[in-house]
């Protein structure tokens, strides 16, 4: 990982001055001098830098955690404990180099397939992003820069299958949940299969209507990513059953297992 004291700041939120100055008077940094003369930060001086944040908002003097010095404080940052290939994928994302990983999605899909890449790539990937946002190795901002690219970078793909005569799906989550990936992911997979349709992703239950109301849709496909009761599931699929009795609700995501019977 090469990072600038900039690049370093965007991904912390910790100020490029603390960060040059932490490294002056406490050289708790080690960072390395590029042929252009810049100093570029590691990865280890990445997660030096979270574990010095995730410390003073714990409510420790800086002061203190100075004089725990830089192997004390990895010891307090968030763990990298993950595979070569895991950690490769993450400095990338880190760094944002997506247009690295859209080649590498770009020739895996080539050589595997769409069901493949999705399975063995993309839903993988997403759940470590989730995974290392949880402990802190990421920041939200660098999680919501990852979901940001990888929907359009889907978007773009499923646009790129024939959809003809597929216009009567429609493609949302679940009123409430804002995570769009999942229902994404679907929607790429049954556009590939020439089964697309159209995309809207987060609603609420009012707008889910009103675009019911504008198309003629045959099937709702519903994504849920956070778990729900199954009562509040089925009382969903009651009242767009009220108004269209005539559409099919398809329900998937993991949020939807405790609902399986919802299912029509």
């Amino acid at each position: 990982m090469r990072l600038t004291a900039k690049k370093l700041s965007e991904l912390t939120s910790v100020p490029a001055a603390n960060i040059r100055k932490w490294r002056e008077r406490y050289a708790i940094f080690e960072p390395q001098r590029g042929e252009n003369g810049y100093l570029y930060y590691t990865s280890e001086d990445y997660r030096v830098l979270l574990g010095i944040r995730r410390l003073l908002e714990q409510g420790q003097k800086l002061s203190h955690i100075m004089r725990m010095g830089r192997t004390q404080i990895l010891q307090q940052a968030p763990p990298a404990d993950y595979t070569a290939e895991e950690l490769d994928f993450l400095e990338h994302v880190i760094e944002g180099r997506f247009a690295e990983l859209s080649r590498e999605l770009d020739l895996y899909y080539r050589q595997y397939g769409v069901e493949s890449l999705i399975e063995k790539k993309i839903w993988p990937y997403t759940i470590l992003i989730g995974k290392a946002w949880e402990s802190g190795f990421i920041t939200v901002a660098t999680e919501h820069a990852y979901s940001r690219w990888m929907m359009g970078y889907l978007s773009q793909l499923a646009l790129s299958f024939n959809r003809k005569n597929s216009g009567e799906r429609l493609f949302v989550c679940f009123p409430g949940d804002e995570h769009e990936l999942g229902a994404m992911m679907h929607y790429t997979l049954l556009s590939a299969r020439g089964m697309g349709g159209k995309f809207c992703g987060s609603l609420s239950l009012e707008k889910i209507f009103e675009e019911l109301s504008r198309g003629d849709y045959d099937e709702l496909h519903v994504s849920i990513t956070i778990p729900r009761p199954r009562e509040e599931i089925e009382k969903f699929v009651a009242q767009v059953h009220k108004r269209y009795p005539h559409v099919r609700i398809k329900l998937g995501g993991i949020g939807a297992r405790p609902s399986s019977g919802a299912k029509s």
